[in-house]
């Protein structure tokens, strides 16, 4: 018996060890190359591993060729059951703030295992505070502003429920 526990214990703290010290960098790259598939490329950024993910910061994102904004800095941290996406002060070029906020100071998105069929995003802005979920099975977005200050630019995307509270709903 107890050399189980010794076998099982070594495992795990094998496992950690790996996970601690595992290049997280190919994550970032892993994640670049699917994004390219859309063409969208993440650029003029610097890397760094941290303990449970990668850290990006100074990046401009293109769209299609065209620059859509900079963001100072992106978080992921992967844990085993956890996992969240933090990108703090996007600032959107200035040819999309027509149909975009105009900044963004925090997105995160968390995906959990006790929920694996949803991602969960929250996010403050120039457009005030956003809450919303992707559901994959329903293949179902939605998105509740329920302090909205500075939505003009992109309200005709949005409708207005019964309590009074601006969302953005689609199917994918």
């Amino acid at each position: 018996m107890q050399m189980v526990k010794r076998i099982i214990g070594g495992f795990f703290l094998s496992l950690l060890l790996l996970w601690l010290l595992a290049p997280k960098q190919e994550l970032y790259y892993l994640l670049e190359k699917e994004l390219k598939k859309s063409d969208i490329i993440i650029s003029n950024e610097t890397i760094k591993d941290t303990w449970y993910g990668v850290k990006i910061l100074d990046a401009d994102v293109y769209v299609k060729g065209a620059k859509m904004a900079e963001v100072s800095e992106l978080e992921l941290n992967v844990f085993f059951l956890y996992n969240t996406l933090t990108v703090k002060n996007i600032i959107i070029n200035e040819a999309m703030q027509n149909v975009a906020p105009k900044s963004i100071e925090k997105v995160q998105i968390k995906y959990s295992i006790d929920n694996p069929l949803k991602i969960k995003l929250d996010a403050e802005g120039s457009f005030g505070v956003l809450d919303g979920n992707i559901a994959f099975m329903d293949k179902h977005i939605l998105i509740g502003f329920p302090v909205a200050k500075d939505i003009k630019t992109f309200r005709k995307f949005l409708k207005k429920d019964e309590t009074g509270e601006w969302k953005y709903e689609t199917n994918y």
